[in-house]
């Protein structure tokens, strides 16, 4: 390449711009070198928000799986065999539930405050419920691997203090009168009733088999702040109207039935404007004597029972669903999870934790991991249409991690909806080709340039054999 001194000495006037050609050229090169600094500096701090996001998509990935209290337990055995089994399972949520009912009949039937002077039957059926408790928590005590890990699961803890308190109430206390010859009851009956009592709250073992009560009862708990807030609400404006009926309703003799006093004022308000317990007599017990304050009373109405309260019922349904939505798609994303960790392990000749594209065919083929794929949205035939996109770069097949399959999986089920996240992911993915095209389009035009400063120095050449020719 010429400098521009050189280039002026041997180019013609007759070509315009060809000094301003080069330095133009010159300073390309100068700009050129800045943006390469520029891109590289770039590149490198794409390179660590990259490595951020992996290790958050690897921290969301790789948490510890979901807890199992069969972990725990011995690998194999008789004890695990009986604790795993789901017979034994549904066996013991139905004589909860049977005995649920059973304290309700309890309650109604048994008059007797001792169970040793209780009705035959009532005495049987104690006996046999506490039998069957008692084995069950043998079995799952016997399951543990090691004995101490059963004080780590909170349900078993649970359970050990309401068998313990069963077999205390049933069998200890009757022991404990026949050894010493005792009369009546030990200790006071309110609390062996409140005892008997906690046995319901076995029924919350019920729950952890039903995810969709389970679903209502997290909703509900995440509605609670929504809840508190209307109902802050709510009695503000039973205060103001309280105060407003107690004044105004003062010389009127429903103001002695209903109005004595803001408090009692409140009352009447929630009571019969709110709840519409009896609403006509209130309403006709006002409008008698003062329609003023029959007014007030409908605008509370409106306000309090039809406006606030649906928006109560608004609120819950809304956040019941939301939560609903939220537990189902963790729930299905844990779960094809757990599968398709299976299913890697069971097709990963080298053990290497990673996927191949010969991995990725064999999981293709494993039912379980099809199923699962189906489960949360995901068209396993679709999905075979973008393995080459996933699986080889630049004509090179590559291998990713488990996280980073797991990610580009659920980014391709069929429910998911473009966001401003997705669009930023494919213009990442767009950017690296478009400067490859940027590349080559300057390697073209630097040879074109290279082309176009040859061909000038061919024709200034030419004109001066021509010039020559013409002065011999």
């Amino acid at each position: 390449m010429k400098t521009p001194q050189e280039v002026e000495t041997v180019c013609p006037a007759s070509i315009p711009g060809c000094v301003l050609h080069v330095e133009m050229d010159v300073g390309e090169k100068v700009l050129g070198d800045e943006a390469e600094k520029e891109a590289r500096l770039r590149h490198h701090a794409l390179e660590d928000r990259d490595t951020i996001k992996q290790e958050i998509r690897s921290r969301i990935l790789q948490q510890k799986p979901p807890y199992r209290v069969y972990d725990y337990y011995h690998e194999t055995g008789f004890w695990r065999g009986v604790a795993t089994s789901a017979i034994f399972e549904n066996a013991t949520l139905v004589v909860i539930a049977i005995n649920a009912l059973w304290i309700a009949i309890d309650t109604d039937w048994n008059t007797a405050d001792d169970l040793m002077e209780a009705h035959p039957v009532f005495q049987v059926a104690e006996h046999a419920f506490c039998i069957y408790f008692s084995c069950e928590w043998i079995v799952r005590f016997m399951s543990f691997k090691r004995k101490f890990n059963s004080l780590k699961d909170p349900w078993f803890v649970f359970d050990s203090f309401l068998v313990a308190t069963m077999v205390v109430e049933t069998w200890g206390i009757p022991i404990l009168k026949a050894a010493t010859g005792l009369s009546g009851n030990i200790g006071p009956t309110a609390v062996l009733r409140l005892l008997r009592l906690l046995r319901l709250s076995r029924l919350v073992r019920m729950l952890r088999s039903l995810p969709e009560l389970m679903i209502l009862v997290k909703g509900m708990v995440t509605a609670m702040k929504s809840v508190v807030y209307v109902f802050g609400l709510l009695a503000i404006i039973t205060y103001i109207y309280g105060i407003a009926l107690t004044q105004l309703s003062a010389g009127f003799e429903f103001h002695d039935l209903y109005f004595t006093s803001v408090g009692v004022s409140m009352y009447s308000l929630l009571i019969y404007a709110t709840f519409l317990d009896n609403l006509a007599d209130f309403c006709d017990a006002i409008r008698a004597e003062s329609l003023p304050c029959l007014f007030i009373v409908f605008t509370f109405v409106g306000l309090a029972a039809m406006t606030m309260m649906n928006m109560l019922i608004g609120v819950l349904c809304e956040v019941v669903s939301s939560v609903a939505a939220a537990e189902n798609e963790e729930r299905m994303t844990v779960t094809v999870v757990e599968k398709m960790r299976e299913v890697l392990a069971a097709v990963d000749a080298d053990n290497n934790g990673s996927i191949s594209y010969k991995e990725f065919l064999l999981i293709c083929h494993q039912p379980a991991a099809l199923q699962a794929l189906k489960e949360v949205g995901i068209d396993p035939v679709g999905m075979i249409d973008f393995a080459e996109t996933l699986f080889i770069q630049d004509g090179v097949a590559i291998e990713m991690t488990f996280e980073k399959f797991m990610g580009m999986l659920l980014d391709l089920r069929e429910s998911n909806c473009a966001r401003v996240k997705d669009i930023m992911n494919l213009y990442n993915q767009i950017q690296p080709e478009m400067k490859a095209a940027q590349k080559d389009m300057q390697e073209i035009k630097d040879r074109t340039a290279t082309m176009e400063e040859a061909c000038i120095d061919m024709l200034i050449e030419i004109r001066k054999l021509a010039r020559e020719e013409v002065y011999k």
